[in-house]
Formats: structure tokens, sequence, C-alpha cells
């Protein structure tokens, strides 16, 4: 009889877990998803400036972060003189910190893709979040990436850091199994099943979080 596998190593599912807690005991747990719906993103459609700081608004509102952060578009060539915006080693976003102040920049050709864009905005967000805190998270400073990315599902960002990665057709950080597993632990810790963000999902990230809830 064939067995089939993990969808995640054990190690991976309790440094998952791990993370929740830490997270949780640490910044006020989220009370459900947040998902692509005017009820959580306020700002109009649109790639100009001003459209990007009312999401970046949004991002803090919904992460309860409410120190200032400067938001500026990456000094970047036009999408139509690229050849290689969809590589791997292309520079979407940046995070740093200047006399106490969060700067993010972005690439503005990403707003062209809302769901990548709100996620790019969000995982810098974290890197502000847990500015001072890399060595505290579950890990350590060698997994502040890894755990970057993870936060951002924790903060309820589950179905664009799945879904974002699935329309890139790049993985990031952390793998899409392992997307997928967070995604279900956050549901199933708030009593929530695949209903809740199936809508929002290609049938790819479906399958994997089906798997998922079954799992965790």
């Amino acid at each position: 009889m064939f067995w089939s596998r993990a969808l995640i190593s054990e190690d991976l599912s309790s440094w998952i877990l791990e993370c929740f807690e830490w997270f949780d005991e640490t910044f006020e747990p989220p009370a459900m998803p947040i998902v692509p719906t005017k009820e959580f993103f306020t700002a109009p459609s649109g790639t100009d400036e001003n459209t990007a700081k009312l999401v970046l608004d949004n991002i803090k509102r919904h992460m309860a972060f409410d120190q200032p952060v400067e938001l500026m578009a990456l000094d970047v060539l036009p999408a139509e003189y690229r050849h290689n915006y969809q590589s791997l080693d292309a520079v979407a976003g940046t995070h740093q910190k200047f006399d106490g102040v969060s700067v993010i920049r972005y690439d503005p050709e990403i707003m062209h893709r809302p769901l990548q864009f709100i996620n790019l905005i969000a995982h810098e967000l974290m890197h502000a979040r847990l500015a001072g805190l890399e060595d505290d998270v579950p890990g350590g400073y060698e997994a502040h990436e890894l755990a970057t990315d993870l936060g951002c599902i924790i903060a309820g960002f589950g179905v664009f850091q799945l879904q974002a990665a699935d329309d890139a057709g790049w993985f990031g950080y952390m793998t899409q199994p392992s997307r997928a597993y967070a995604l279900a632990v956050f549901l199933k810790r708030r009593g929530l099943g695949g209903e809740a963000v199936s809508p929002y999902l290609s049938a790819r990230c479906k399958t994997l979080l089906r798997r998922a809830l079954k799992e965790v």
C-alpha cells in the first residue's frame, strides 16, 4: 500500500506552530483572515503614489502598526524596457530604517498586480514590525526572512502570501506547501474552515489548503 507523504516535515510544522505562539503572545492576534475585498481595502484602483500610500495605511491598520512609515517608489526602469522582471533576483521591495523611521521602497510595476503589491507591502511592513526582535523570533536571525513571510500569514495575510506566490510563479522565502500549512493553522486556531478563504484562491492553492487542513 502506498502512503502519501506529509505536506511538510515535522520540524517545519513544529517551527510554524512555535511561531504562531510567539506572534500571538507578542502582537494582537487578528480575529479573521484578511481578504482582497473593499471591506479590508479602501484604496481605489490605480497605480499612483497616493493609491500606494492608501494601501499601506490599510495594511498598517490591519497589523495595528502605528509607527511612522515612509513609502517610496524604487528608481527602476519601466517594465517595457526590462527583460528579467520575473526573475528571482529582481528586487520588488525593500525595508530600511533611518533615524528610527521605516522606509519601504517598492517597484511601481507591481502595482498592476494588486494581490502581489499588497503581499509585498505586508512583507516589508512585517520587517518594520519585527525590527529589533529579529533574534527573539523562533529560529533567531537566521530564520528572519522565513519568519517575516510566516508573520504575514499569522497577521491574517495568508491569502495574499499563498495566492500572490502562485500568481507570480515563484515561491519567495517559504514554499507553497508551508504557506498552505500555515494558513490552515491560522484557520483552525480561529475555528474556521477553508470556505473562509477559498473564494479568493486558485484551484492549485485550494488543493494545497484542503490537504493542509487535513494534516493540521
